[in-house]
């Protein structure tokens, strides 16, 4: 059961949208931005980074040169539309400045390498003749690693956007959250970071190529633009928000501040996206199709449970570079092929994670302060495999353990749970219990896990207190990911955690709590309301969409929908007995609205006409032959 905390008591709801904004914290100036974001001022200075500067002048002398780059990236969605970005951005000015540069991409294998900058993969960089190396999304704690990159003569440059540890790497670092930054805004993901780097290079000599009226609007290196009067170094950055915006929405950063201009444009950029792989995966997702079959825009929903799931099932299970060749590809048979492929990896994802979560769901102590869900196999003291096999030995076993998965029940298999999912299987075990989670997995005889957590408890500082038994850890508040230095480190470093969760959690009421934004009545709900709504998007972390409470409703039919029951539908008005009072004046209440909700509780399918019920909604709009009418999409209940 939520524990329901309405975050706003105003009685005027003359303005709800201004009510809203004010609950927010928000002024009548900051509303009026909100509203209406601008490109132009919304963004800031990207050489308010300390490093910018440098890291420009850096990245210029090698294209000048005419050295090979790569750019390093991560597995993740945000990981691989940052590489996107940073390569896209890195060939635009090789084709302006006419450079020899060789550029290329490397994305590490997630299950043979793991998580960030890897020396195998410096050393064999650096063999291939690479001079320099620039990270997106990752590095910003691989201190040794960059010591060992230099002993080879190359030149790294990171960009990231976690959190930094106690010494950092000995090089250019481009990370707003780093000791010492200036940068005016901490919560860009990494593709927001690897955009700030985009813009600093078309805004700096040998290349300057944001001049007014720059250029026509033939160039081969762009597509046609709705952005007319613009120099080409412009019309480039905005075709590369559709990238930023998926990626930004797909780490679960805040959509405040400076994220709040990209995504917005980004989405709409996306919607007119001239990336043959995004749309083809936005046609096998279904993502410009709602449940009715009517045409509808993307917005941050649909990136968020369509678009990003699909692109991450690449690193889980897979090798991201699929993902990574979706979106630069230009060959519209490679496109499908790939979409197709990530369509069924995500399916096969989803099945695999609810699989691992329901044995883990068996397993646990519930009444730890912190879940612990630890592959069975690792409670015994079976065999592992060498942590010494390379990289191709375990990618080819993993390969094998995930064909094995796909044709039989895990519980089958006796094989580790899949490294690529514990952050998943964390999540959701977070998400049913309210508690932080660990989900913990033998990975080539390396012991990794990921973790989630809850807004009372930082995760990442747990790790940091466990230091002694991990080799490499790192993450957010509420989320990390971690390796132990071996076996043996395993049952002390889970004493430990419980320990510390015991202490930090203890007499904190561990119950989830809905915030709801406002109470209103059925008589505040309109079309009009629902119109003004959409200009609060888009909705995510930091900007969530409202949530209204309406009490004392009554229903006036039930209908139970799905091949089981498992949806639910009801008609509902007013308590007839009420009144609702709108600004002091009275009027009986003798409006009807629908609700829908998917995938409900047992309790919610024993309700029956004339219940008597309090509601929290999302006011919505149903589309269907043609009509349009209100609907109110349940979050959750209460039957009085």
């Amino acid at each position: 059961m939520k524990r329901w905390n309405v975050l706003n008591s105003q009685k005027d709801k003359t303005d709800i949208i201004a009510v809203l904004l004010s609950a927010r914290g928000l002024s009548a100036d900051q509303a009026k931005a909100f509203l209406a974001p601008d490109y132009e001022e919304g963004l800031h200075n990207p050489f308010l980074f300390r490093d910018m500067q440098a890291a420009v002048d850096l990245i210029n002398k090698h294209l000048q040169a005419g050295n090979k780059i790569v750019v390093y990236g991560d597995y993740d969605a945000d990981g691989v539309t940052a590489a996107a970005i940073m390569y896209k951005t890195l060939n635009f000015l090789a084709n302006k400045t006419s450079s020899k540069s060789e550029l290329a991409v490397y994305i590490p294998d997630r299950i043979g390498e793991g998580y960030g900058l890897k020396k195998s993969a410096i050393k064999h960089l650096a063999d291939e003749g690479t001079k320099l190396i620039i990270t997106v999304d990752n590095a910003t704690r691989n201190v040794d690693e960059v010591a060992y990159a230099k002993t080879l003569g190359l030149d790294i440059i990171i960009t990231d956007h976690h959190e930094a540890g106690d010494v950092l790497p000995d090089c250019l670092i481009i990370n707003p959250k780093i000791n010492g930054e200036q940068y005016p805004f901490l919560g860009l993901a990494g593709c927001g970071v690897a955009f700030k780097v985009a813009q600093g290079l078309l805004t700096s000599p040998p290349a300057p190529l944001l001049k007014k009226g720059e250029g026509s609007h033939s160039c081969s290196v762009t597509p046609p633009s709705p952005f007319q009067g613009e120099g080409w170094g412009e019309v480039f950055l905005k075709w590369l928000l559709d990238l930023v915006a998926i990626g930004t929405i797909a780490d679960l950063v805040p959509l405040l501040d400076e994220n709040r201009v990209l995504t917005k444009y980004g989405l709409v950029v996306l919607n007119k996206t001239t990336r043959i792989g995004l749309k083809k995966l936005m046609a096998v997702a279904q993502t410009n199709v709602d449940r009715n079959g009517n045409n509808r825009e993307v917005d941050a929903w649909q990136v968020g449970f369509q678009i990003a799931p699909r692109l991450n099932a690449a690193g889980r299970l897979d090798h991201a570079n699929n993902a990574y060749e979706l979106l630069v590809t230009e060959d519209d048979a490679e496109a499908v092929k790939i979409a197709e492929q990530l369509n069924k990896t995500n399916v096969e994802r989803q099945n695999i994670t609810q699989e691992i979560f329901e044995q883990a769901d068996n397993d646990i102590n519930n009444n730890d302060q912190i879940l612990l869900a630890v592959w069975p196999g690792l409670n015994c003291h079976c065999e592992g495999h060498s942590v010494s096999e390379v990289t191709k030995q375990s990618r080819e076993f993993h390969d094998k353990e995930i064909a094995t998965l796909r044709s039989a029940p895990l519980a089958m298999t006796e094989l580790p749970w899949p490294s690529g999912v514990m952050g998943l299987v964390a999540g959701k075990l977070t998400e049913k219990y309210y508690r932080p989670a660990l989900a913990i997995t033998n990975k080539n005889g390396e012991i990794v896990g990921s973790g989630r957590s809850i807004e009372e408890f930082d995760i990442t500082a747990m790790l940091e207190e466990c230091a002694e038994f991990l080799s490499n850890f790192g993450g957010h508040k509420q989320a990390c990911g971690f390796t132990l230095k071996n076996r043996e480190a395993l049952e002390p470093f889970l004493d430990k955690a419980k320990k510390i969760a015991a202490v930090k959690l203890a007499g904190v009421e561990l119950t989830p709590t809905l915030d709801i934004d406002l109470e209103i009545n059925f008589s505040d709900v309109s079309e009009e309301l629902h119109q003004a709504l959409q200009k609060l998007k888009p909705f995510g972390v930091g900007n969530p969409q409202p949530k209204f409470l309406t009490k004392n409703l009554t229903v006036v039919n039930v209908w139970n929908m799905g091949s089981d029951g498992q949806h639910l539908k009801l008609k509902l008005h007013p308590v007839k007995s009420s009144q609702s009072e709108f600004n002091g004046v009275k009027s009986e209440d003798k409006i009807l609205f629908d609700a829908v909700a998917f995938s409900v509780i047992d309790e919610w399918k024993k309700i029956k006409v004339g219940d008597d019920i309090d509601l929290v909604y999302y006011i919505d709009m149903n589309e269907w032959n043609g009509n349009r009418s209100i609907q109110l999409k349940i979050i959750d209940l209460k039957i009085t």
